[in-house]
């Protein structure tokens, strides 16, 4: 090693606690290291490992080592946490909260953190406010795609690529796998955890680069959300921290909608109500978050999982960057990759809505509601707007139906 060149430490935090599947954990980190080995950058990077970490082992370890990438491996609850160990070897969940103060204090040297555990964006999310980039993934994600992706992203830092790179090549090399999660690990950058340019993507840097670069400032937010539960009650399913399966069994319905709409979002819940009351669907929206609670997450979490997401189409709507660039895009992203039902609702009139482009699809390449393509607040079409919303919910109803298997 030259002693002139600057040593990036990479400490890998890992935990298996009693009574939780066991993870191929050893080959992971084995693979890490062949990895870092071969690349040409080996002499720029030095492993270390914390085996079955306790909670209170997350600080002792990061002060002892001063590591600029940790490195967990282990199992992810959803909101209730990473899944550490306790005294005598049992599981101990630390939350995304307690997570973010810990790595707050030690964001002058962590300038990565990767969370390799299933529901892990979460506690990403909460880190990212400190750490210039972290990677959780958005789902749970199995063992052999985990080991996949650390292959490529250490390979891609070896070879001295950006991180946003690594991210890019750890996806695809689980894709070249012949792995379906590839868009599950997502990178989130401190500064632009909420990025305004949804057409943004990672540069590809020269591959003279002498080592990782921690400094762009541009990143891709993907996410492929997918999940393989055997429960079959909702309760069950909550119980089990599956949230995702959850929402699919109650039908969750995720309205889109910006807030100057929001006495005709109230319609359109009440046009739905008796699907609602019937249990048939379960309506969320922004509004229902409950005090105290974490904004950010929360509509993650939901626009993550409703199996159903209704875009609420108006000038307000379309003229908002964000709801452009984060929930449409997110929206769009799912029915690709999961297929999931994504349905503009037209209230107020926009010209050319339908030439709104996201990523490779424009709005009109999806069938409205309702499907006559009038806007509700079109008085040339309807004799009132109760007209149309009642037309709506026949005809979304009629879509519940055939998405439950009720209707051919």
């Amino acid at each position: 090693m030259n002693s002139g060149t600057p040593v990036n430490t990479i400490l890998i935090l890992a935990a298996n606690p009693k009574g939780t599947s066991r993870l191929r954990l050893d080959e992971e980190l084995r693979e890490i290291k062949n990895g870092l080995r071969q690349s040409k950058g080996r002499d720029q990077f030095k492993i270390e490992l914390a085996a079955a970490v306790r909670y209170r082992d997350i600080h002792r370890e990061i002060m002892y080592f001063q590591p600029q990438i940790v490195h967990f491996s282990g199992h992810g609850s959803g909101q209730k946490g990473l899944v550490f160990e306790d005294e005598i070897g049992q599981e101990k969940l630390v939350d995304a909260e307690a997570l973010a103060g810990l790595f707050e204090l030690f964001a002058e040297h962590v300038k990565c953190v990767l969370l390799n555990a299933c529901f892990s964006e979460i506690q990403a999310k909460a880190i990212a406010q400190h750490i210039d980039y972290v990677i959780g993934m958005s789902k749970e994600i199995g063992d052999k795609a985990a080991i996949e992706f650390a292959v490529g992203f250490y390979d891609a830092l070896g070879a001295g690529k950006s991180v946003e790179y690594a991210h890019k090549l750890g996806c695809r090399v689980i894709r070249a796998a012949g792995i379906p999660e590839s868009l599950t690990p997502k990178l989130l950058s401190k500064n632009q955890l909420w990025t305004e340019n949804a057409n943004t993507t990672p540069p590809f840097f020269a591959d003279s680069v002498a080592e990782p670069q921690f400094t762009s400032s541009t990143s891709n937010i993907k996410q492929e959300t997918q999940t393989q539960v055997n429960y079959t009650q909702p309760q069950d399913l909550l119980a089990s921290e599956n949230w995702k399966q959850a929402n699919v069994e109650k039908m969750e319905v995720f309205l889109s909608y910006s807030s100057n709409d929001e006495p005709l979002r109230k319609e359109l819940e009440k046009s739905l109500s008796i699907l609602e009351s019937q249990s048939i669907i379960k309506i969320w929206y922004e509004s229902k978050i409950a005090p105290g609670k974490n904004k950010k997450i929360e509509i993650d979490q939901h626009l993550n999982s409703a199996p159903i997401i209704l875009l609420l189409i108006s000038r307000n709507f379309l003229s908002s960057v964000y709801h452009l660039n984060y929930e449409v895009k997110r929206a769009m992203e799912r029915r690709e990759d999961e297929g999931t039902l994504v349905i503009p609702v037209l209230l107020s009139s926009i010209a050319g809505w339908q030439s709104f482009k996201i990523g490779g699809f424009q709005l009109g390449d999806l069938q409205p509601l309702p499907k006559n393509g009038k806007f509700v607040t079109d008085r040339r079409y309807w004799k009132s707007q109760n007209e149309a919303f009642v037309t709506i919910a026949e005809e979304f109803a009629e879509e519940i139906g055939k998405l439950s298997g009720e209707l051919p």
